[in-house]
């Protein structure tokens, strides 16, 4: 028998594919998308997640170790899959064998990945990335037609796709972003100059599918705004559909006490009561991806209120300032994330408050949270 899990989150399914239908509502008709469903789709459930993604007709999926694509395949998932980090080369022939294609940024890891599929009878797909500013790999711009072009007389290897990464598309207009794409453009046409073939090419991630039409070419990498949150620093177009909240992060009271005037709450004594209060332990911590940074900063809803944490978030638990709740009892529901009834905590508003972004938000959310799907 399994004890059940200290707090909860749901992923709605529906949310996901509606989030799919917003993407879509920004790039044109024939272009694809490549549903990025990397770290346990930002800690969502990657099976859950692909398996919708694929039903929702994505062209491809993408994770970002060779690990995570392996796993979709033995989950019976035979969808296209790209892994999106040049892999080591002890995962070059798990690559192979799986039939994942992989972002390359050196000559090198496609030479191997042509001697193992030489060895297996079977076809390495690569797709090569151009780093045109994000710093991280790829190909130089400057060399990188002639490298490509080095690339296509490897047996056994297929050129499919040619892509980059945009560090800085969340604030329009950025020019930063708009040099990467005329750059990117430009080593396009000198691969075509030199007779390199690929399939298709691709640069735009949420951020730019919202922020730069024009970076949207055969397909987009739409990961985040999939997920519920807004990619940008501005507002979303006044015509095109909103984004649905996919996960929801619950928890229960376990008990409720009284504290008197200047007692204090937790590690460090960092909260002192200014006067009698009311307070609720919640089994819930950093442990669980609650992060320490909402220690005396973060709200919860508790009976459609919100109700700040007091002291310094623990391990396991957080208390809770119920003072305004005199009807509160053990039991009761805690929304730690998501909406409850008509109030809502958002992920980017967590996220501002610990400086980070949403997608730190929902990835730090532990394996100890379970995990439920719907519909």
């Amino acid at each position: 028998m399994t004890a059940p899990a200290p707090s909860t989150l749901t992923v709605d399914l529906d949310a996901y594919a509606h989030n799919l239908g917003v993407v879509r509502s920004y790039i044109p008709p024939d272009t694809g998308i490549i549903a990025v469903v990397k770290a346990d789709a930002y800690g969502l459930g990657a099976v859950a997640v692909a398996r919708r993604a694929v039903r929702e007709g994505v062209a491809m999926l993408a994770v970002a170790t060779a690990g995570e694509g392996m796993a979709l395949r033995e989950a019976g998932i035979e969808a296209p899959i790209l892994v999106l980090i040049n892999p080591p080369e002890d995962a070059l022939p798990e690559i192979v064998r799986h039939g994942l294609r992989t972002v390359i940024a050196d000559v090198r890891t496609g030479e191997r990945l042509g001697e193992i599929a030489r060895k297996s009878r079977k076809i390495s797909t690569i797709h090569c990335e151009i780093d045109t500013g994000m710093g991280r790999q790829g190909f130089a711009p400057e060399t990188a037609a002639e490298q490509v072009l080095q690339l296509t007389r490897i047996s056994n290897v297929d050129i499919e796709g040619i892509c980059t990464h945009f560090p800085c598309a969340e604030t329009p207009p950025d020019q930063f972003t708009l040099n990467q794409l005329k750059t990117f453009r430009q080593v396009l046409r000198d691969l075509e100059k030199e007779g390199v073939p690929y399939e298709m090419a691709h640069a735009a991630n949420s951020a730019a599918v919202v922020n730069f039409g024009p970076s949207c070419l055969n397909m987009v990498r739409p990961g985040i705004m999939t997920y519920g949150a807004w990619p940008s620093t501005a507002a979303p177009a006044g015509d095109k559909p909103r984004l649905r909240e996919v996960a929801k992060w619950t928890s229960t009271v376990v008990l409720v006490r009284d504290m008197a005037g200047g007692a204090s709450v937790g590690y460090g004594r960092t909260y002192k009561a200014p006067s009698p209060r009311r307070v609720a332990l919640v089994p819930v911590g950093y442990a669980d991806g609650y992060d320490r940074r909402l220690s005396n900063a973060g709200e919860v809803l508790v009976r459609n209120t919100r109700c700040p944490v007091i002291g310094t978030v623990s391990m396991d638990q957080i208390v809770v300032d119920v003072s305004g709740l005199p009807a509160i009892q053990a039991g009761d529901s805690v929304t730690l994330l998501g909406t409850h009834r008509d109030n809502r905590i958002e992920i980017e508003e967590v996220a501002r408050k610990i400086d980070t972004v949403p997608h730190n938000v929902l990835t730090a959310i532990g394996p100890r949270v379970a995990r439920v799907y719907v519909p």
